[in-house]
């Protein structure tokens, strides 16, 4: 039987060790899924991803990636154990060119490697490519988010966790985000994304897991939870089922 690409067992995280956010959770992502982490504000999602990262504190429990045990990995080496963690904010050096931000992060790879990588990168990444030599502050919100899985990616990553990618972007960038999500789930990638805008994470993810108060109350096909009233009411903020919509 083929290990999980990423799990969690009886995981207790957060900020002070008398307080924890994250409270006993059992996790589960398979090889090639897409696994979206919703709940209400303040569930613990966000908490979650950077405990699985190396950046919050993690009191008890462990966390497998494959049949590696990371828990006590520092957070700076997950990317050379396979997991590349995007955060909503900071996740790229603004003052840099584009093309700076990926010779960064390809700096953890052999030097005979790095020219090719980043090259297929801007392949992957037509927009990038037009443009390497501007900085990256002065790129859109949409350009900003390619360039921070752009980076990510660099390693080829076994699992890629995106904490909020779509916060503070338009509808049409927020298309062009998610689009750019699945293509890489679609490709094989594993991808645990942490999400508020519901509809256009159900629309592109296969398997959907809702916190609430730090553990986790549903898991289920994504296709199924919008449709279920119940659920909408209770954990999504609706007091109606919703029809996923592709975004």
């Amino acid at each position: 039987m083929t290990a999980p690409a990423l799990s969690t067992q009886a995981l207790i995280a957060g900020y002070e060790p008398d307080l924890p956010i994250v409270r006993g959770v059992d996790l589960s992502v398979a090889q090639g899924e897409l696994l979206v982490l919703l709940g209400p504000n303040g569930a613990g999602k966000s908490t979650l991803v950077k405990a699985i990262a190396g950046v919050v504190p993690v009191h008890f429990g462990s966390i497998m990636l494959g049949e590696r045990d990371i828990t006590r990995v520092a957070a700076h080496r997950k990317i050379g154990e396979g997991l590349a963690f995007v955060p909503q904010t900071e996740n790229i050096f603004a003052t840099l060119t584009i093309h700076e931000n990926l010779q960064l992060a390809a700096a953890v790879l052999p030097k005979k490697l790095r020219v090719e990588k980043i090259a297929a990168l801007y392949r992957r990444f037509p927009d990038l490519a037009t443009k390497p030599t501007r900085l990256a502050g002065a790129l859109s919100g949409g350009q900003r988010q390619m360039l921070a899985v752009a980076r990510a990616l660099i390693v080829d990553p076994s699992v890629l966790i995106l904490d909020e990618p779509s916060a503070g972007l338009s509808p049409k960038i927020v298309a062009e985000v998610f689009a750019m999500l699945k293509e890489i789930n679609a490709g094989g990638g594993t991808v645990i994304l942490v999400e508020q805008n519901v509809k256009a994470a159900l629309a592109i993810a296969s398997r959907a897991v809702i916190l609430v108060e730090g553990k986790i109350r549903h898991e289920g096909e994504a296709s199924s939870l919008l449709g279920d009233p119940l659920i909408a009411r209770l954990y999504l903020g609706t007091s109606q089922p919703q029809k996923a919509e592709q975004p």
